[in-house]
Protein backbone atom coordinates (compact mmCIF):
# COMPACT_ATOMS: atom_id res chain seq x y z
CA UNK A 1 0.00 0.00 0.00
CA UNK A 2 1.40 3.40 -0.94
CA UNK A 3 1.86 6.00 1.78
CA UNK A 4 -0.77 8.38 0.38
CA UNK A 5 -3.53 5.75 0.61
CA UNK A 6 -2.36 4.70 4.08
CA UNK A 7 -2.59 8.26 5.39
CA UNK A 8 -6.03 8.66 3.80
CA UNK A 9 -7.22 5.48 5.53
CA UNK A 10 -5.75 6.60 8.86
CA UNK A 11 -7.77 9.83 8.70
CA UNK A 12 -10.98 8.00 7.78
CA UNK A 13 -10.50 5.45 10.55
CA UNK A 14 -9.86 8.20 13.07
CA UNK A 15 -13.14 9.86 12.12
CA UNK A 16 -15.01 6.53 12.04
CA UNK A 17 -13.96 5.68 15.60
CA UNK A 18 -14.53 9.22 16.78
CA UNK A 19 -18.12 8.97 15.57
CA UNK A 20 -18.65 5.59 17.24
CA UNK A 21 -17.27 6.90 20.53
CA UNK A 22 -19.43 10.02 20.34
CA UNK A 23 -22.53 7.83 20.10
CA UNK A 24 -21.76 5.68 23.13
CA UNK A 25 -20.66 8.66 25.19
CA UNK A 26 -23.87 10.54 24.37
CA UNK A 27 -25.88 7.44 25.32
CA UNK A 28 -24.26 7.20 28.75
CA UNK A 29 -22.04 4.16 28.17
CA UNK A 30 -18.96 3.67 30.36
CA UNK A 31 -15.77 2.49 28.68
CA UNK A 32 -14.11 -0.55 30.24
CA UNK A 33 -10.34 -0.48 29.89
CA UNK A 34 -7.64 -3.12 30.17
CA UNK A 35 -9.79 -6.19 29.45
CA UNK A 36 -7.70 -9.35 29.10
CA UNK A 37 -6.15 -10.00 25.71
CA UNK A 38 -4.21 -13.04 26.90
CA UNK A 39 -7.04 -15.32 27.90
CA UNK A 40 -8.35 -18.81 28.46
CA UNK A 41 -10.82 -20.33 26.04
CA UNK A 42 -13.56 -18.01 27.29
CA UNK A 43 -11.94 -15.29 25.22
CA UNK A 44 -13.29 -17.00 22.10
CA UNK A 45 -16.45 -15.93 20.36
CA UNK A 46 -16.13 -17.94 17.16
CA UNK A 47 -15.00 -21.44 16.25
CA UNK A 48 -12.40 -22.49 18.81
CA UNK A 49 -10.25 -23.68 15.91
CA UNK A 50 -9.51 -20.03 15.07
CA UNK A 51 -7.85 -19.28 18.42
CA UNK A 52 -4.17 -18.32 18.37
CA UNK A 53 -2.31 -20.35 21.00
CA UNK A 54 0.19 -18.69 23.32
CA UNK A 55 2.51 -20.22 25.92
CA UNK A 56 1.67 -18.38 29.15
CA UNK A 57 4.43 -19.42 31.59
CA UNK A 58 3.93 -23.07 30.78
CA UNK A 59 0.14 -22.85 30.56
CA UNK A 60 -1.99 -22.88 27.43
CA UNK A 61 -3.40 -19.43 26.71
CA UNK A 62 -4.89 -17.70 23.68
CA UNK A 63 -5.10 -14.29 22.03
CA UNK A 64 -8.55 -12.86 22.75
CA UNK A 65 -11.28 -12.73 20.14
CA UNK A 66 -13.81 -10.83 22.25
CA UNK A 67 -14.29 -9.04 25.57
CA UNK A 68 -17.91 -10.18 25.64
CA UNK A 69 -17.92 -12.46 28.67
CA UNK A 70 -15.88 -10.02 30.73
CA UNK A 71 -18.14 -7.09 29.85
CA UNK A 72 -21.20 -9.18 30.72
CA UNK A 73 -20.03 -9.44 34.33
CA UNK A 74 -20.03 -5.65 34.63
CA UNK A 75 -23.55 -4.98 33.33
CA UNK A 76 -25.40 -5.82 36.58
CA UNK A 77 -23.37 -3.05 38.22
CA UNK A 78 -22.90 -0.56 35.35
CA UNK A 79 -25.94 -0.77 33.03
CA UNK A 80 -24.16 0.34 29.83
CA UNK A 81 -20.54 -0.51 29.03
CA UNK A 82 -18.34 -0.64 25.96
CA UNK A 83 -14.79 -1.54 24.98
CA UNK A 84 -12.44 -1.63 22.02
CA UNK A 85 -10.34 -4.69 21.36
CA UNK A 86 -7.97 -6.06 18.76
CA UNK A 87 -9.61 -9.37 17.89
CA UNK A 88 -7.31 -12.17 16.76
CA UNK A 89 -8.51 -14.96 14.46
CA UNK A 90 -6.34 -17.70 13.00
CA UNK A 91 -7.91 -17.33 9.57
CA UNK A 92 -5.96 -19.63 7.21
CA UNK A 93 -7.01 -17.99 3.93
CA UNK A 94 -5.80 -14.82 2.24
CA UNK A 95 -9.03 -13.44 0.79
CA UNK A 96 -11.13 -10.31 0.47
CA UNK A 97 -13.12 -10.88 3.69
CA UNK A 98 -10.85 -12.17 6.44
CA UNK A 99 -8.08 -10.70 8.56
CA UNK A 100 -6.09 -12.26 11.39
CA UNK A 101 -6.29 -9.05 13.43
CA UNK A 102 -9.05 -6.46 13.36
CA UNK A 103 -10.69 -3.83 15.56
CA UNK A 104 -13.84 -4.85 17.42
CA UNK A 105 -16.15 -2.26 19.00
CA UNK A 106 -18.17 -4.00 21.71
CA UNK A 107 -21.24 -2.96 23.70
CA UNK A 108 -22.98 -4.70 26.61
CA UNK A 109 -25.97 -3.22 28.40
CA UNK A 110 -29.16 -3.92 30.31
CA UNK A 111 -31.87 -4.26 27.67
CA UNK A 112 -33.10 -6.45 24.86
CA UNK A 113 -33.14 -7.03 21.13
CA UNK A 114 -34.88 -3.78 20.24
CA UNK A 115 -32.21 -1.83 22.11
CA UNK A 116 -29.51 -3.74 20.24
CA UNK A 117 -30.91 -2.69 16.88
CA UNK A 118 -31.12 0.92 18.07
CA UNK A 119 -27.56 1.05 19.42
CA UNK A 120 -25.90 -0.71 16.49
CA UNK A 121 -27.72 1.57 14.04
CA UNK A 122 -26.65 4.55 16.13
CA UNK A 123 -22.97 3.55 16.13
CA UNK A 124 -22.90 2.99 12.37
CA UNK A 125 -24.75 6.21 11.52
CA UNK A 126 -22.62 8.25 13.91
CA UNK A 127 -19.44 6.77 12.41
CA UNK A 128 -20.60 7.59 8.89
CA UNK A 129 -21.66 11.10 9.90
CA UNK A 130 -18.26 11.86 11.42
CA UNK A 131 -16.45 10.55 8.34
CA UNK A 132 -18.62 12.73 6.07
CA UNK A 133 -18.04 15.79 8.24
CA UNK A 134 -14.29 15.33 8.64
CA UNK A 135 -13.12 13.41 5.60
CA UNK A 136 -15.19 14.42 2.60
CA UNK A 137 -12.06 15.07 0.53
CA UNK A 138 -10.57 11.73 1.55
CA UNK A 139 -13.74 9.90 0.50
CA UNK A 140 -13.69 11.52 -2.94
CA UNK A 141 -10.01 10.65 -3.22
CA UNK A 142 -11.02 7.00 -2.84
CA UNK A 143 -13.93 7.39 -5.29
CA UNK A 144 -16.63 7.23 -2.62
CA UNK A 145 -19.52 9.69 -2.78
CA UNK A 146 -20.37 10.93 0.75
CA UNK A 147 -24.06 11.17 -0.20
CA UNK A 148 -24.18 7.37 -0.20
CA UNK A 149 -23.49 7.41 3.55
CA UNK A 150 -26.15 9.91 4.60
CA UNK A 151 -29.33 8.90 6.44
CA UNK A 152 -28.78 5.16 6.14
CA UNK A 153 -31.94 3.14 6.75
CA UNK A 154 -31.65 -0.28 8.34
CA UNK A 155 -34.51 -2.65 7.63
CA UNK A 156 -35.16 -5.99 9.35
CA UNK A 157 -36.07 -9.53 8.43
CA UNK A 158 -35.91 -12.82 10.27
CA UNK A 159 -33.50 -15.62 9.49
CA UNK A 160 -36.50 -17.66 8.32
CA UNK A 161 -37.50 -14.93 5.87
CA UNK A 162 -33.90 -14.66 4.68
CA UNK A 163 -33.74 -18.40 3.93
CA UNK A 164 -36.99 -18.16 1.97
CA UNK A 165 -35.57 -15.33 -0.17
CA UNK A 166 -32.23 -17.04 -0.68
CA UNK A 167 -33.91 -20.32 -1.57
CA UNK A 168 -34.90 -18.79 -4.89
CA UNK A 169 -31.19 -18.56 -5.74
CA UNK A 170 -29.83 -21.57 -3.80
CA UNK A 171 -32.54 -24.28 -3.74
CA UNK A 172 -30.37 -26.54 -1.56
CA UNK A 173 -30.22 -23.99 1.27
CA UNK A 174 -32.41 -25.20 4.13
CA UNK A 175 -33.57 -23.87 7.47
CA UNK A 176 -30.84 -24.41 10.05
CA UNK A 177 -27.93 -23.82 7.66
CA UNK A 178 -25.51 -21.06 8.56
CA UNK A 179 -25.60 -18.16 6.12
CA UNK A 180 -22.34 -17.70 4.23
CA UNK A 181 -20.83 -14.50 2.88
CA UNK A 182 -22.29 -14.99 -0.60
CA UNK A 183 -25.75 -15.36 0.95
CA UNK A 184 -25.33 -12.14 2.92
CA UNK A 185 -24.07 -10.20 -0.06
CA UNK A 186 -26.99 -11.42 -2.17
CA UNK A 187 -29.41 -10.19 0.50
CA UNK A 188 -27.88 -6.72 0.66
CA UNK A 189 -27.81 -6.60 -3.14
CA UNK A 190 -31.56 -7.24 -3.11
CA UNK A 191 -32.59 -5.42 0.07
CA UNK A 192 -29.83 -3.02 1.17
CA UNK A 193 -28.54 -2.76 4.77
CA UNK A 194 -30.47 -5.16 6.98
CA UNK A 195 -30.66 -6.69 10.42
CA UNK A 196 -31.27 -10.44 10.26
CA UNK A 197 -32.88 -11.62 13.50
CA UNK A 198 -33.74 -14.89 15.28
CA UNK A 199 -31.15 -17.34 14.06
CA UNK A 200 -31.39 -21.07 14.87
CA UNK A 201 -30.05 -21.86 18.31
CA UNK A 202 -27.68 -24.60 17.12
CA UNK A 203 -25.56 -22.30 14.95
CA UNK A 204 -25.08 -19.54 17.52
CA UNK A 205 -22.99 -18.98 20.66
CA UNK A 206 -24.08 -20.95 23.72
CA UNK A 207 -25.26 -18.01 25.83
CA UNK A 208 -27.59 -16.36 23.32
CA UNK A 209 -31.05 -16.26 24.87
CA UNK A 210 -33.73 -18.61 23.56
CA UNK A 211 -36.87 -17.03 22.19
CA UNK A 212 -39.74 -17.73 24.56
CA UNK A 213 -42.29 -18.26 21.78
CA UNK A 214 -40.03 -20.37 19.53
CA UNK A 215 -37.22 -22.13 21.41
CA UNK A 216 -35.67 -23.25 18.11
CA UNK A 217 -34.28 -19.75 17.69
CA UNK A 218 -32.39 -17.23 19.79
CA UNK A 219 -33.01 -13.51 20.23
CA UNK A 220 -30.06 -12.56 18.09
CA UNK A 221 -29.30 -10.30 15.16
CA UNK A 222 -26.54 -9.85 12.62
CA UNK A 223 -26.15 -6.60 10.71
CA UNK A 224 -25.32 -7.07 7.04
CA UNK A 225 -23.98 -4.14 5.03
CA UNK A 226 -23.34 -3.60 1.31
CA UNK A 227 -19.83 -4.62 0.22
CA UNK A 228 -19.00 -6.04 3.67
CA UNK A 229 -21.76 -8.52 4.49
CA UNK A 230 -21.97 -9.41 8.19
CA UNK A 231 -20.51 -6.48 10.12
CA UNK A 232 -21.97 -6.96 13.60
CA UNK A 233 -23.13 -9.94 15.61
CA UNK A 234 -25.45 -9.37 18.56
CA UNK A 235 -27.86 -11.07 20.92
CA UNK A 236 -29.69 -11.01 24.19
CA UNK A 237 -27.63 -12.97 26.73
CA UNK A 238 -28.98 -15.87 28.74
CA UNK A 239 -28.81 -14.81 32.39
CA UNK A 240 -30.35 -17.83 34.18
CA UNK A 241 -27.69 -20.13 35.60
CA UNK A 242 -29.34 -23.49 34.91
CA UNK A 243 -30.06 -22.60 31.29
CA UNK A 244 -26.52 -21.33 30.71
CA UNK A 245 -25.05 -24.57 32.03
CA UNK A 246 -27.41 -26.66 29.93
CA UNK A 247 -26.72 -24.69 26.75
CA UNK A 248 -22.96 -24.75 27.30
CA UNK A 249 -22.74 -28.48 27.98
CA UNK A 250 -24.87 -29.34 24.95
CA UNK A 251 -23.10 -26.99 22.51
CA UNK A 252 -20.88 -28.21 19.68
CA UNK A 253 -18.33 -25.58 20.73
CA UNK A 254 -18.01 -27.13 24.19
CA UNK A 255 -17.44 -30.66 22.87
CA UNK A 256 -14.97 -29.41 20.30
CA UNK A 257 -13.13 -27.59 23.06
CA UNK A 258 -12.86 -30.74 25.16
CA UNK A 259 -11.60 -32.70 22.16
CA UNK A 260 -8.81 -30.12 21.78
CA UNK A 261 -7.69 -30.60 25.38
CA UNK A 262 -9.89 -28.06 27.17
CA UNK A 263 -11.35 -28.73 30.59
CA UNK A 264 -14.91 -28.40 31.92
CA UNK A 265 -13.69 -26.03 34.61
CA UNK A 266 -12.43 -23.54 32.00
CA UNK A 267 -15.86 -21.86 32.17
CA UNK A 268 -16.25 -22.04 35.96
CA UNK A 269 -15.49 -18.36 36.56
CA UNK A 270 -18.22 -17.32 34.12
CA UNK A 271 -20.77 -19.83 35.41
CA UNK A 272 -20.04 -18.97 39.03
CA UNK A 273 -20.78 -15.31 38.27
CA UNK A 274 -24.36 -16.38 37.47
CA UNK A 275 -24.91 -18.98 40.17
CA UNK A 276 -27.48 -17.75 42.69
CA UNK A 277 -27.37 -14.20 41.30
CA UNK A 278 -30.29 -11.97 40.36
CA UNK A 279 -29.03 -10.77 36.98
CA UNK A 280 -31.17 -8.55 34.74
CA UNK A 281 -31.76 -9.11 31.04
CA UNK A 282 -28.74 -7.83 29.17
CA UNK A 283 -27.57 -7.81 25.57
CA UNK A 284 -24.47 -7.09 23.58
CA UNK A 285 -22.78 -6.77 20.25
CA UNK A 286 -19.41 -6.85 18.58
CA UNK A 287 -19.08 -4.51 15.61
CA UNK A 288 -16.26 -5.33 13.20
CA UNK A 289 -14.88 -1.92 12.36
CA UNK A 290 -12.88 -3.13 9.37
CA UNK A 291 -16.16 -4.31 7.84
CA UNK A 292 -17.73 -0.94 8.66
CA UNK A 293 -14.77 0.74 6.93
CA UNK A 294 -15.31 -1.54 3.94
CA UNK A 295 -18.91 -0.33 3.73
CA UNK A 296 -17.90 3.32 4.19
CA UNK A 297 -15.31 3.02 1.42
CA UNK A 298 -17.53 0.97 -0.89
CA UNK A 299 -14.83 -1.64 -1.40
CA UNK A 300 -15.16 -5.29 -2.34
CA UNK A 301 -11.86 -6.12 -0.61
CA UNK A 302 -11.29 -5.68 3.12
CA UNK A 303 -7.53 -5.76 2.53
CA UNK A 304 -7.75 -2.33 0.91
CA UNK A 305 -9.68 -0.83 3.84
CA UNK A 306 -7.33 -1.11 6.84
CA UNK A 307 -4.33 1.14 7.54
CA UNK A 308 -2.20 -1.88 8.45
CA UNK A 309 -3.16 -5.37 7.34
CA UNK A 310 -2.43 -8.59 9.20
CA UNK A 311 -3.51 -11.79 7.51
CA UNK A 312 -2.05 -15.26 7.01
CA UNK A 313 0.36 -14.01 4.33
CA UNK A 314 1.28 -10.64 5.82
CA UNK A 315 3.15 -10.41 9.10
CA UNK A 316 4.68 -6.96 9.64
Amino acid sequence: MDIERRITLIKIWDAMFRGARKYVMNQGFTQIHNCPELVGVTGACENVDTLFKVDFFGKQAYLAQSDQLYLELITPHIPKVWAEIQSFRAEPEDNNRHLCQFSLFELEFQGGLEDLVTHISGVINSSCHEVIESCEAELFKLDRNPDQLRNIKFERLTYTEAVEILGRHWPDLKWGDDLKSHHELKLVEILGPHFITHYPKEIKFFNMRENEQDPRVVNSTDLILPFAGESAGAAEREFRYERIVSRLKSSDMYHRLLSLGGKPEDFDWYLDAHRGKDIPLHSGTGIGMARVAQFILGSQDIRNCVPFMVNCNNLL
